[in-house]
This record gives C-alpha cells, structure tokens and sequence, in this order.
C-alpha cells in the first residue's frame, strides 16, 4: 500500500535508518536466534553483557554482540546496563512471529518493504533489485550488501523465495504484507531534491522548542552558545550523526559508544574522541554518570522525528553562527563573504565551512555557483523562527576578562579556544593559514603555559618544535622538548620520527626528556620503539585531558611531568587523576551527606558516614573518610568543626558550620592570588 501523501513519505523516509545492524550466526538461525534470545531476556534482565547467551545455534557471541540488532528493532533497552524487553520486546516475548519481527524492521529501515514491490511482477536476481533499487531511489551504494541483507532477512523470515537461476519471488505471505504495509515511492527524491514550501516546515517537537524559547527570552543566553570544533564522519554528516544519536537512546559506555561509531563508520578511535566535545557541547549527548552517556532529550526528539531542521534548531541553540549565517546569505554572497563574518562570532574558516556544509544538506542554503552561495526559499522560511544573535563588539579570544568585582581571571571560553586550536591543528598542518605545523607548535606551547610551565616554541632548522621546564621538588630546573607532529591522515607512524634530529635537539637543549606529540600514533613499531628511545607519546587528547584536569584537580607541575617518563608516565598520571577524582568526589559525598544528615544526628564521625555511605556505588573506605574529615577540618579550610574528640580518629564527631562563608573566603583568596599573578 503506497503513501499517497508526500509530506508523510517525507516524514517517514527521514524517520527511518539506513543500516540494518548485523546478526551474528548463520542466516538460517537468524530468526530462533531472535526469538531464544528474547525468551532469556523476557525471564531474566540481562546484568553482564560481557556474558554468553545459551542458544540452540552452532555458534554463539556475548550478549553485547547482539545487543544492537535487538536495540535496533525496538525490542529491548539499555537501562543502567541492564538488557531488558522494551513494551514491543514483550509483546514479541509473548506471541513471537516472522511477520511480527519483519513489520519491526520494515518500520526501522529505509528499502525494507519497498524490496517486494520490485518483486511483483516477476522474480529478479539480487543484482536486479539492487540495480533498480539505486536507479529509482538515487543511491549510490558501492556494492550489493545493503539490497541482500534485505533480501536476506526477508527471505529468513519467508517474504521471498528462491525460484531457480539465482531468481527470488514474493511467498503468500510477502504478497499479503505487500498489501498491508505502507511503502515510499522514489517521488519522494524528486520532491526533496525540488525543495520544500512554507507548508512542510514542521514545528519544533517540545523539547527543541523550548531551547529556542529559552534564546529568545534571555538574549544573554546567545553569550553561552559554544564555538567548538566540528567533526562527523562523510558522506551524509546529518543522517550519520542521527545513527550515533540513534545508538545513545538509552544509556551507553563511553566504550561501547566508541566501539559502536569505530565500526559503523570505520574510524579510528583518535577520531571519535575528536567528536565528543561536539557531541556533547551541540546538546546531541549528555553524560549521566562517569563515562555514561545518552542522548539528551532534544536529540530524542530528533531521532522521532526525523527531521533534518530539528537537527539544525538544536546546532543553532548551542552553536553560534548558524541561523546568522543563514541571515548572512540572504542574497548570493561568496564563501570568504561568510567566513569574515563568521570571524565576528569568533568562529574559524574550518568551522564555518563544517555549519555551512549542514545547512546545504538540510536544504537552507545553495551553491548558486562555485565559491557562491545563497538562502533557499526553505531557507529564509525558517530562518523567520530563530531568534538571533548580534556580533559580539569584542573578541572573545581575550584571554582576561574582568568579573562584577573587576577581579581579573583566566576565563573558560579562553581554555576552550586553547584545547580546540590544539585538536584542529593537529590533524590540519596549514591551520590558521600558518606554515606546516606551525600552528599545532604554537597550540601545545601554549597548553604547557596554561599549565603553569614555562613553555615556548622554537621551531626552524636544526632546533626542537617546543622546549618545556619547571622546577622539581628540589628546586632544580628541568626541561623537555616537544616534537609536534601535524598529521591530517590523524595518525603518526615510525617514519615520521628522525631519532637522529631529536638526539640532536635534546643534547642541544641539555633535556632530561623527550616527547613525541600528534592526533594518533598508528602500529606497534612506533611504540616499540619511542619506548626503547625513552620519547613519550602523547596524543592531542590525552594533552587537553590532562591540561583540563590540571586546573580541576590543582595538579602540580612535578604531577603533571609525570607524563614525560617512559614507559609508564601517563599511566601513571591518569592514575594518579582518577584517585584525585575519587577524592574530590568523596569530599563533595561527605558534605551533602552532613547537609542531609545533621540536623537528624546534630553531628557527625567518620564512622557513621562510613556505615551511611557503604551502600552506594562511590563506596568510600573508612580510611578514605577519615583523610576527608582531615582535609574538611583543618584550619584553612574549616567548614567542618570539630564537636567531640573520641580515643579513635573514626569516632570524632564534627558538624558543618559557616559553610557560605568558608566558599567566599576560599573564592576571595583564589581571586586576590589570580589578580597579584595577572
């Protein structure tokens, strides 16, 4: 049954994915794998994904294995890690059926049912649908994979069948769904390629609404909206950013995530880390819990809807410069016209060519000519609901601002522009128009002074890129060079290091150490030997983490060096921040649990919060508590006050007292120490 109404095939075909994720086991097992599957499921959530299911098929795979196929058709989620039927999942738990589970997949993916209607009037070769599939539907698929794992589900779950010279025909059953399902016609390329009028500019879903909502009444708000670095894999960046937001709808690993984009788009996982600030500065993700991320409710809607303007509303809430650049392009400007003006908003080339490469393919501007662009009519349409922001009178690369006391202190925007100029440089050798590597250079000298190194960069002929010192515990001075390696592949091989040339370099600038920084380092033989020569490796990463983590955690700069030792310098530091982490966390439980608590107990010991605490997933030893008691009691800090001394430390009860006034006093001493230095 064919859609007549072509703005619901619009709606539908942007609804649905591409990819049909991949069932390990051999075809014929495909459905009982399913079904064995979701009967465990249905009788006992699953906790350890990491476990094997017990199935009938000759092969089985852990439970993560399966994991995205079933989360794919909608019938389980991932709630906290554990694997459960979602409302679908149990009805299919109930009465499972093959016209059940190809209904699922003919609702999820694009072409699903729409392979019967080829199928009609004759049988045809998997080459022949294919062929005519990509002729009518305008796709460029290299190969013949994606046309037979349709064919091949629909002939598991027995739509088709074989008729002989490599020919399949619709079954009884695959004519009758044929009848029932409503398919999309191949007009719905033509109409998309043709543009849309006033009348198919849905509204916002709630959710992305009210982000708008939230700019138009707070014009101050527009001074939060980021200018991060972009990155998502090609061809089709918006709809590949939809299947990773897709992926997120319940709550995933930071590693399964990376594990699930590495394999779909075949990446690197130095170049899914670079897409994670964006994911989550642009509102598409949100981390819930320490390396667990979902998507954020706007994304949800996103994913609902399918529609690629609701995409572009959430951008333009969290990103500046993109319903402006939209207003920039009202008639035909060129590309250099739109990049100065980005400039105003404090965006690079580099990013404005990434938010005009999303407004071309969400339709709101045309390439009217090369270097030339303009507003499409769908464009200037929507541009009519955004609210907009004025260029900011000055730069925000201003690395001091001045606060309501006019206490002058190093501001965010001015870190985050550092660590985005270090990730962009280091895949893009002529960034900022600057000579090979020049830029990245720059970048990680400025990351070691904004750790509070005393850092510069030489570069030119026969000397280092960067010279690094500080002074050890002793008070003796120690330096470090830095070689940067610029690489827009994204990784640094073994023949592009000279140990003669850093030998050299070292011995020049009398150097305890060596580091080799780059976006990514590719093979052992690079390790091996960088390990053998004692250089460390540092990716770009790792530097804006630590970098992050040094004015988080107050490292010093004797932590910090840590990094510089060969073999285990940065294990060693990570180590050493995940424990700080810890700390810092401890510390926070302890002051909400005395705010919960007191008033209850009047006061407190290590020992009641050991026995309070015990219970949750942080945990804290009896031991790490009384440190925090420690730390909280002592005279600097103060906020807890110590009520009764016991013969044991665990037993000395304290309570929270002048817990506003020790902030501001610790806040005003930061402040004066910020200002003497400035």
């Amino acid at each position: 049954m064919l859609i007549t109404n072509m703005n619901r095939q619009k709606a539908e075909w942007k609804r649905k994915g591409w990819s049909i994720p991949e069932l390990r086991g051999k075809k014929q097992e495909w459905y009982n794998i399913v079904v064995e599957l979701i009967q465990q499921i249905g009788s006992n959530s699953i906790v350890d994904q990491n476990s094997t299911p017990t199935l009938t098929t000759t092969n089985t795979y852990p439970w993560h294995t399966y994991a995205p196929f079933l989360k794919g058709v909608g019938l389980v989620s991932n709630r906290s890690g554990f694997l459960s039927l979602s409302d679908i999942g149990h009805e299919f738990f109930k009465m499972p059926s093959k016209g059940v589970l190809a209904t699922l997949l003919h609702d999820k993916y694009r072409l699903f049912g729409e392979v019967l209607s080829y199928l009609v009037s004759s049988p045809k070769t998997v080459e022949d649908v294919d062929k005519e599939l990509c002729r009518d539907y305008c796709l460029d698929w290299a190969n013949l994979s994606n046309t037979r794992r349709r064919m091949d589900w629909l002939e598991v779950l027995e739509f088709i069948e074989s008729v002989g010279n490599r020919k399949w025909g619709l079954t009884e059953k695959g004519k009758t769904f044929f009848e029932k399902w409503e398919l999309i016609t191949p007009d719905v390329m033509d109409a998309q390629a043709n543009g849309d009028d006033e009348s198919t500019i849905e509204p916002a879903p709630a959710e992305i609404n009210d982000l708008l909502l939230k700019l138009k009444e707070n014009p101050l708000l527009h001074n939060k909206r980021n200018t991060y670095n972009i990155w998502v894999p090609s061809p089709n960046r918006i709809e590949n950013l939809r299947t990773i937001v897709q992926f997120s709808l319940e709550r995933v690993s930071r590693a399964d995530l990376f594990k699930f984009i590495e394999d779909e788009f075949t990446l690197k996982p130095s170049s899914v880390e670079s897409m994670m600030p964006f994911l989550r500065a642009d509102g598409l993700l949100e981390e819930v819990g320490r390396n667990i991320y979902v998507s954020t409710p706007a994304a949800k809607a996103w994913c609902n809807s399918g529609n690629d303007l609701d995409f572009i509303r959430i951008l333009h809430s969290n990103k500046r410069f993109v319903g402006e650049m939209i207003e920039s392009a009202q008639t035909v400007v060129t590309r250099n016209d739109i990049y100065a003006e980005a400039k105003k908003y404090g965006l690079n080339v580099e990013k404005s060519r990434w938010i005009m490469g999303f407004l071309l393919e969400a339709g709101l501007l045309e390439e009217t000519q090369y270097l030339h662009v303009k507003a499409t009519p769908l464009g200037l349409k929507f541009l009519q609901e955004l609210p907009l922001m004025k260029p900011p009178e000055k730069s925000e690369d201003a690395s001091l601002t001045a606060d309501s006391d006019t206490t002058v202190i190093v501001s965010k925007p001015s870190a985050d522009l550092l660590f985005e100029k270090l990730s962009i440089s280091a895949r893009d050798p002529l960034a900022e128009s600057k000579a090979s590597g020049v830029a990245f250079e720059e970048s990680i000298a400025a990351i070691f002074l904004y750790m509070g190194f005393d850092s510069k960069r030489v570069g030119g002929a026969g000397n280092t890129d960067v010279i690094v010192r500080w002074k050890d515990t002793d008070g003796k001075t120690i330096t470090a060079i830095v070689d940067g390696k610029s690489k827009s592949s994204g990784t640094v091989t073994h023949t592009d290091i000279s140990d003669v040339a850093i030998e050299t370099h070292k011995e020049k600038n009398n150097a305890e150490y060596v580091a080799i920084i780059g976006p990514g380092f590719s093979g052992d033989t690079i390790k091996n030997h960088a390990r053998k020569k004692g250089f460390a490796l540092i990716t770009d990463a790792e530097l804006i983490d630590i970098a992050k983590n040094s004015q988080i955690l107050g490292l010093s700069l004797s932590e910090i060096s840590t990094l510089f030792k060969v073999p285990n310098g940065l294990a060693q530091l990570n180590e050493l921040i995940s424990t700080k982490k810890r700390e810092q966390d401890i510390l926070t439980l302890v002051i909400s649990t005395f705010k919960q608590e007191q008033d209850a107990m009047e006061s407190l010991s290590a020992r009641d919060l050991y026995f309070l605490l015990r219970g949750i997933d942080l945990s804290p030893s009896l031991e790490e508590l009384i440190n925090a008691f420690e730390t909280l009691s002592k005279d600097e800090i103060g906020i807890l006050t110590q009520v009764k001394k016991a013969s044991s430390t665990e037993n000395t009860t304290y309570e929270i007292q002048g817990e506003i006034h020790c902030v501001n006093r610790l806040r005003a001493l930061a402040n004066a120490i910020e200002k003497g230095l400035s």
